[in-house]
C-alpha cells in the first residue's frame, strides 16, 4: 500500500483530531470533548466501590513502602560483557528529559523534569504495577555527567550496543538538548549512539493533555532539508553506528515527511558533499497499518518497529478483567503474557523490517485514568520475545545490519525503561544478556 492509499477515515478522524487540539477553546474543554468522543465509541470503564476491591487496593499501596535497594549493594560488577561479531545489536532509545530545561519550566514550573510524573503516579486498577521506583541510579539528574557514566557502564555489563537518541530539532531550534551535547562532547565517552528525529509537533502529552501543540514542526520542503544541516557534525563522530560505513538515522514519523523522495534525495547528497558519507535512513513503524506502506519506494533504505505502538493492535484487551478503582478508566489494558506466550508479535512483517521489543509499558504516569497499560510484563517474558525476534533476524536475508530496537533504556513516564527499578531489579537487563549469551554457537 502507499501513502495516498490509506484508510480515508482514518485520515478524516485525525484531522478532525488536529483541528480540536488547535481550537482556542481551554484545555480542559477539550479533554473533556475527545475522551467523552472516545468513550461513547471505544467505551469506559467503571471504578468499583467494592470494600473488597479497595481493601485490596489499599494493601497494594502500602506494599511499596517495604521495597528497598539493599540488592544492589554487590551487584552488578564488571567484567563487561564483551560483545562478539555474530552478536545482535541491541540499541535502546533514550529520552533527555530528566534535567530542569527552560522549555519545561515555562510550561510546567521550576524545576519540571519527567520525575515528577513518575513519583506522583498511581494504580488505576488492583494490581496495576504504580508507581515504578527507581533503583541504584535513583531520580537522577542528567547535568551530572557521573549519572550518564553509570548508565553507559550498566548498557556495556549487560550487552546493549548503543543508544538512540530522540533529537528535537523544531524549525531549527533545538530542545531537551544539554544531556545529548554532553554525551557527544564528551572525550570519556566512545559508547555507540545514534539519533531519531521527532519530527512531530511538541505537544502537551507530557501531562497527558493529548495533541494540544506547544512547538510546531513545519511540514514544509524547506524545513525537511534544513533540519540535515544540524546533523553533518554528528555523523562524523566515530562513536555514531552506521550500516556499512552510513550513518544510521531513524524518522519518526515518516508519513509526516513532505515529498519524501526530494527530501531524502537532498540529505543524502547534502551530507555526502559535507562528510563524504552515504546515508542510511530508517522509517518508523507506529501503526499497524504502518507495515504494508511501501517506504523503500518513498527513498528509505530500512524500516523499523516502535513497539509497542506498532505491534498494540496486535494485543488482546482485557480491561473488563481488572478491578478498577478510578471513576472512570478511558484506556486500555493489553495482555503481554498473551502477546509473547503466543508470538503475536510476529503477525505483522514488512521487507528490511528491523524488529523492536520493550521490556514494559504504562503511560499512565502521565496519561493517568486514560493511558495504555501492557499487563503482565516480567522481565522473563521480555527475554523470550527478544530471543524469537533475534532468532528470526538471523533467517532474514534482507536485512544489512544486526540491530534490534528497545523501547527503552528510560522511559520512565511510560513506564518502559530497562534501567534498574525497585521492583524488577536488574531483570530486564539480564533479559538482554541472557539472549545474547544463550544463543551464542
Amino acid at each position: 500500500m502507499s501513502l495516498p492509499e490509506r484508510s480515508i477515515s482514518k485520515q478524516i478522524k485525525e484531522q478532525l483530531k488536529k483541528l480540536l487540539w488547535n481550537s482556542p477553546l481551554p484545555d480542559s474543554i477539550k479533554e473533556k470533548i475527545y475522551y467523552t468522543y472516545r468513550g461513547a465509541r471505544h467505551g469506559s470503564n467503571k471504578g468499583s466501590k467494592d470494600i473488597r476491591t479497595l481493601s485490596a487496593y489499599k494493601n497494594q499501596i502500602l506494599e511499596n513502602q517495604f521495597y528497598d535497594n539493599t540488592f544492589s549493594i554487590n551487584y552488578p560488577k564488571p567484567p563487561f560483557l564483551k560483545l562478539e561479531k555474530s552478536d545482535p545489536k541491541f540499541i535502546a532509545f533514550y529520552l533527555t528529559q530528566y534535567y530542569p530545561d527552560k522549555h519545561n519550566e515555562k510550561w510546567w514550573g521550576k524545576g519540571s523534569t519527567e520525575w515528577m510524573n513518575v513519583a506522583k503516579a498511581a494504580p488505576q486498577y488492583v494490581g496495576q504495577d504504580q508507581p515504578r521506583m527507581p533503583g541504584e541510579l535513583g531520580y537522577y539528574d542528567l547535568r551530572i555527567k557521573e549519572n550518564m557514566y553509570r548508565q553507559i557502564e550498566l548498557a556495556r555489563i549487560f550487552g546493549v550496543y548503543g543508544f538512540c537518541f530522540y533529537y528535537y530539532w523544531f524549525d531549527g531550534e533545538r530542545l531537551l538538548e544539554l544531556p545529548f551535547n554532553n554525551f557527544v562532547n564528551d572525550e570519556k565517552i566512545d559508547f555507540p549512539f545514534m539519533i531519531c528525529w521527532a519530527n512531530e509537533d511538541w505537544t502537551m502529552q507530557w501531562s497527558g493533555s493529548s495533541d494540544t501543540p506547544l512547538v510546531k514542526q513545519t511540514p514544509s520542503v524547506d524545513k525537511y532539508e534544513q533540519f540535515i544541516h544540524s546533523c553533518a557534525d554528528l555523523f562524523n563522530k566515530p562513536n555514531y553506528i552506521s550500516v556499512n560505513g552510513k550513518p544510521a538515522l531513524i524518522v519518526y514519523r515518516p508519513c509526516n515527511v513532505p515529498s519524501p523522495n526530494t527530501v531524502l534525495k537532498y540529505w543524502r547528497h547534502y551530507i555526502h558533499e559535507k562528510i563524504g558519507k552515504d546515508l542510511y535512513i530508517i522509517a518508523s513503524i507506529g501503526h499497524k497499518e504502518d507495515y504494508d506502506i511501501d517506504f523503500l519506494n518513498m527513498g528509505f533504505d530500512a524500516v523499523s518497529e516502535f513497539s509497542p505502538n506498532a505491534q498494540s493492535s496486535c494485543m488482546r484487551n482485557i480491561n473488563e478483567s481488572k478491578e478498577f478503582v478510578c471513576d472512570h478508566f478511558y484506556g486500555e489494558v493489553l495482555d503481554y503474557s498473551d502477546f509473547v506466550t503466543n508470538k503475536r508479535y510476529f503477525e505483522c512483517n514488512a521487507p528490511k523490517l528491523y524488529r523492536a521489543a520493550c521490556p514494559m509499558w504504562d503511560n499512565t504516569a502521565r496519561k493517568k485514568n486514560k493511558g495504555r497499560i501492557l499487563d503482565g510484563a516480567t522481565p522473563s517474558l521480555f527475554n523470550q520475545w527478544l530471543k524469537d525476534i533475534v532468532q528470526e533476524a538471523r533467517g532474514r536475508k534482507d536485512l544489512d545490519e544486526k540491530f534490534i530496537f528497545l523501547n527503552a533504556w528510560n522511559e520512565w513516564a511510560e513506564g518502559a525503561y530497562m534501567e534498574p527499578d525497585l521492583k524488577h531489579k536488574y531483570g530486564n537487563l539480564e533479559a538482554v544478556k541472557d539472549t545474547i549469551l544463550s544463543l551464542r554457537k
